[in-house]
């Protein structure tokens, strides 16, 4: 299909609610958002309250979530529409005539042993990554059936696996969503299967003799009950082995995914998101039933539409440059780029670039200079980048604290490792990370570097044939800040 413009979308918005005509607002709005434009351009465009427009948007995406069956939003009414115009289009080739997709309602069901996944469009504020979500929603409409979304804190997987279970392709074939949230409680599989089956959970002398039993039968569901389970921060019930690998801490987790990928046929689809890497599913034996997704930060334009979701847009090129030093400091990472953009928005900022720069462009100025300077190694510098306001400091490094203590814990050279690399300014050769930990055995500098990958803890350049690895600029801010405060021949 060819690219819709705003008034084929609105006529096909006018069929599927079944009326003659919007009025002027509704039209407004619903070509303006199909336009990409956010609540705040449309009022000010327009010359309306901000509030009377999103309150509009609002009843327009309930209207259309009524009349299919399925939630909408404004984060994916462009999908829902261009998806009903396919679907529309494919009956009218077969029958010649025009009549509604059927879509079955979107649900959610869960124990309250494990948290949620909130799908809010208000929150999630999903930009960019578009042709990934194509690419990605191909691929679980496929053979594909287990998706892991993979990398550092923040860095945007559970919002992509939210994203994901919106798209109107994936919402139509497996209409029932299951979100569960694996948080520091550590739950067994046993907790996880009987959430689903809805289940009583058995005492222990029963669930030793039904323990298998218990992964057949939500195998069996998974094939009698086509849905879609996301799962996430799956690195929670995770463990290192003695060479670094990680493997479950109930081992039925794995019979369960080795049989989720073998067996036949299996109309279901599991999204993982975790900060590890996931141990290999039935030995490897069918590749082209899995796929991994290594998640890197929103690319410099991306990263301008994050700042526009929160109402905050350059006025002037100079405004445009000292969003995109901060978008390129930040390495474009999500989490971050909410939170500061989070922070222009509200007061004393209100949306105010410049006075945002008053305060906060020295420390951004001083990590660009420290990335292009002369030495390859210094242990002083700035560890501001993470925590120069409050709201840094209590939502991303708190984060990003977690992930470097769950290392200490699992593994103390790899983490002694990493607040070592965090000297280099720039991205090295691996032999370069090796002789940091050079005085323990050669073996055990291999398995700390490994573990520092199977973390997706080293992002890695490419010169001249060669790869070379660094620490994401965030997570070197908080292991310099680490390794003022130890050290290392002490720990080793």
């Amino acid at each position: 299909m060819e690219k819709m413009t705003d008034d084929e979308a609105l006529n096909i918005l006018e069929d599927i609610l079944e009326i003659k005509q919007l009025n002027n607002v509704q039209k407004i709005v619903f070509c303006q958002a199909w336009e990409g434009q956010s609540y705040m351009q449309i009022a000010n465009a327009f010359d309306y309250d901000y509030s009377y427009i999103k309150d509009t948007g609002s009843q327009l995406w309930q209207m259309l979530s009524t009349a299919l069956g399925q939630k909408v939003t404004k984060l994916n009414f462009q999908s829902v529409i261009k998806h009903y115009a396919k679907h529309r289009e494919s009956q009218f080739a077969s029958r010649s005539a025009f009549s509604k997709p059927e879509v079955e309602p979107l649900e959610s069901s869960l124990s309250s042993n494990f948290s949620t996944l909130s799908i809010d469009e208000n929150e999630t504020r999903w930009v960019g990554r578009e042709s990934l979500v194509d690419a990605l929603t191909e691929k679980i409409q496929g053979i594909c059936r287990v998706l892991m979304l993979v990398g550092i804190t923040g860095i945007g997987k559970s919002s992509l696996a939210i994203r994901l279970s919106l798209e109107p392709a994936i919402a139509q074939t497996r209409p029932v969503v299951h979100v569960v949230c694996f948080d520091a409680k550590q739950p067994t599989f046993e907790h996880f299967a009987r959430s689903l089956l809805k289940e009583q959970v058995r005492t222990d002398f029963e669930l030793e003799h039904e323990s298998q039993k218990l992964v057949i039968d939500l195998i069996n569901y998974l094939q009698t009950h086509p849905c879609l389970l996301l799962l996430d921060m799956v690195e929670e019930i995770l463990e290192t082995g003695a060479s670094g690998e990680f493997h479950y801490k109930d081992p039925l987790f794995a019979q369960f995914f080795d049989r989720f990928i073998q067996i036949e046929p299996m109309p279901s689809r599991l999204i993982l998101t975790s900060q590890d890497r996931l141990p290999v599913i039935a030995e490897g034996r069918y590749l082209e039933r899995s796929h991994l997704e290594w998640l890197k930060g929103l690319n410099p334009e991306e990263a301008l539409e994050l700042f526009g979701s929160w109402e905050v847009y350059s006025q002037t090129d100079e405004e445009r440059e000292y969003l995109q030093r901060i978008i390129r400091v930040y390495e474009g990472h999500p989490l971050a780029l909410r939170v500061i953009a989070g922070e222009m928005r509200e007061s004393p900022y209100n949306r105010d670039i410049q006075a945002y720069w008053h305060d906060y462009g020295e420390e951004i100025a001083t990590i660009e200079q420290q990335q292009i300077a002369s030495d390859l190694r210094s242990s002083a510098d700035s560890v501001t980048l993470a925590n120069y306001s409050i709201n840094l400091t209590d939502l991303v490094k708190c984060r990003i604290e977690r992930t470097l203590t769950r290392l200490r814990v699992s593994s103390l050279l790899a983490y002694v490792l990493l607040c070592m690399g965090s000297t280099y300014r720039c991205s090295v050769e691996r032999t370069a990370w090796l002789l940091l930990i050079a005085d323990s055995p050669k073996e055990a500098q291999i398995i700390a570097f490994q573990t520092l990958q199977r973390r997706f803890l080293l992002e890695t350049d490419s010169k001249a044939g060669r790869i070379f690895y660094r620490l994401h600029s965030l997570i070197r801010s908080i292991a310099l800040q680490h390794l003022v405060n130890f050290k290392p021949e002490t720990l080793l």
